[in-house]
């Protein structure tokens, strides 16, 4: 059995967090691709069906390496190569969901909204946010053991919008370094 039980029926009073288009959010995503995507296939944790999605954002740019890297802890260097570290703006002013602070606990959030394996439930939550109006989630990210890098998922139609960005680079050195530093992600030379 989950630690984490079902919504409520009434979110109406849920602690919520508004982002406005002042804030940048990061996603690194492959450079053929846009950053823009919003996954209504029921892959990520928050996934939204029916024709609408969820876009998965980091506050930092760190916290979108560690969730795009997240498998192994030498990465191949083509992998990061093949990549692109996007700068967003939210298109939209947007209340969250902020399932990051302890008064979220009143209804029913526990820690493993952020970690569990199985999606069920968290998707649930996702469904229940949105159909209360929320715009989206503020979350833990999983791959962040100390539970300090933040997510946020914006909800949307699903699939691949158009929508603002401020930068699009290749992934910055410094990044590189602070993935290694922090989290002992190695990013390793292909073999030439």
């Amino acid at each position: 059995m989950s630690p984490l039980g079902l919504p409520p029926d009434d979110l109406t009073r849920f602690p919520s967090l508004d982002v406005d288009r002042r804030r940048s959010l990061y996603r690194i995503h492959r450079s053929d691709l846009g950053p823009w995507w919003f996954s209504g296939d029921g892959s990520g944790r928050f996934d939204l069906r029916d024709g609408r999605g969820s876009c998965y954002l980091a506050v930092t740019a760190i916290g979108a390496f560690i969730e795009v890297f997240r498998v192994a802890t030498l990465i191949p260097e083509a992998e990061v190569e093949a990549r692109s570290l996007s700068s967003l703006v939210p298109p939209m002013r947007a209340r969250l969901a902020d399932c990051t602070i302890s008064a979220a606990r009143k209804f029913g959030i526990t820690g493993a909204i952020h970690t569990q394996p199985d999606y069920t439930v968290p998707q649930s939550w996702a469904e229940a946010f949105a159909v209360a109006g929320f715009g989206g989630i503020r979350y833990r990210l999983s791959h962040d053991p100390a539970q300090r890098e933040l997510g946020v998922v914006l909800f949307g139609a699903a699939g691949e919008q158009s929508l603002p960005v401020r930068r699009t680079e290749p992934v910055p050195a410094s990044v590189i370094e602070t993935a290694r530093h922090r989290f002992g992600l190695i990013v390793a030379p292909t073999p030439g």
